[in-house]
């Protein structure tokens, strides 16, 4: 038998369900895989990634966009090119929205197929990776704080929670932006480095972004009032974003991002200390299982 690893966050989502192991065990011996299941630990999936994945013909995530993030993560670093399936367990689950995979855990294992494969880009991070993200600004960060518990409870009703909460306290930053073709500096509320249209579950954040065009699409937002912040929500809600005069929308493939007045960014939607990011775009160099609805 061919020999598959399966990554499992079980703290992700808003319901458990202890029959999915059996599921997925049982669809992948059907397609002659011998399946090794891992949960992750507290210290993520990276580390699972790297010890366990070299000499697996397919790997399998069960989680949210932060553990797809860190299974890539260390898939890179150890230059392992596997092909990846995906049952999105998580709140958000862009990448699933992105490749159209049902976010019901139970369809997206129905629609494990190894011999029907896409290309995905990734994102190459000073010396380290991201999946689809990198962004700074309290637009992110107060998505990203919204506690386990607080997640688990009220799904997505979490963020919207800790928007309403952002709103009433935003704080600016100044941020350097240079491109291979611009280069500005400005105060932000928001900056968005990413390869793909969903963000925070907003599935047309970026309706130009494609997943496997080779460009990183970055969006910088100058500081908003509440009444602008909801006019850009909206906009953002309808594919519109960058027509709002306080919205900067450019592509590269390759951006180098500073910031001053910032003590985190969000990667993947989980929050890191602050650092300085050098980006570019690792163009099809993650192989999905095309799991489409």
């Amino acid at each position: 038998m061919k020999k598959a690893l399966a990554i499992i966050n079980k703290k992700a989502g808003q319901r458990r369900n202890g029959s999915l192991e059996e599921q997925l065990i049982h669809k992948l011996n059907a397609q002659n895989y011998e399946v090794m299941i891992k949960h992750t630990p507290e210290g993520g999936a990276e580390a699972l990634t790297r010890h366990y994945a070299n000499g697996k013909e397919l790997l399998i995530i069960v989680g949210g966009d932060g553990t797809i993030g860190e299974v890539i993560k260390g898939l890179c670093l150890e230059e392992l090119q596997i092909p990846i399936g995906i049952i999105p367990t998580g709140t958000v689950n862009d990448l699933a929205r992105v490749h159209k995979i049902p976010l019901d855990a139970s369809k997206a294992i129905s629609l494990l197929d190894i011999e029907n494969t896409i290309s995905s880009d990734t994102i190459k991070l000073n010396d380290t990776y991201a999946n689809y993200l990198f962004a700074l600004g309290s637009f992110m960060t107060a998505f990203a704080k919204v506690g386990a518990g607080t997640k688990s409870k009220m799904g997505r009703f979490a963020y919207l929670f800790a928007g309403i909460n952002m709103l009433l306290q935003l704080k600016s930053y100044k941020v350097k932006i240079k491109t291979d073709n611009e280069a500005f500096e400005a105060d932000s509320h928001l900056t968005i480095v990413t390869t793909v249209s969903s963000v925070g579950s907003i599935t047309r954040l970026i309706e130009n972004a494609k997943p496997d065009d080779g460009l990183l699409h970055i969006i910088n937002i100058e500081p908003v009032n509440p009444f602008e912040a909801a006019k850009i929500i909206y906009l953002a809600v309808t594919g519109k974003i960058a027509s709002h005069p306080k919205v900067n929308y450019l592509t590269s493939e390759k951006v180098e991002v500073s910031a001053i007045g910032l003590k985190d960014m969000n990667i993947d939607g989980d929050l890191h200390d602050y650092a300085d990011a050098d980006l570019a775009v690792m163009k099809n160099r993650i192989t999905l299982l095309n799991q489409s609805k």
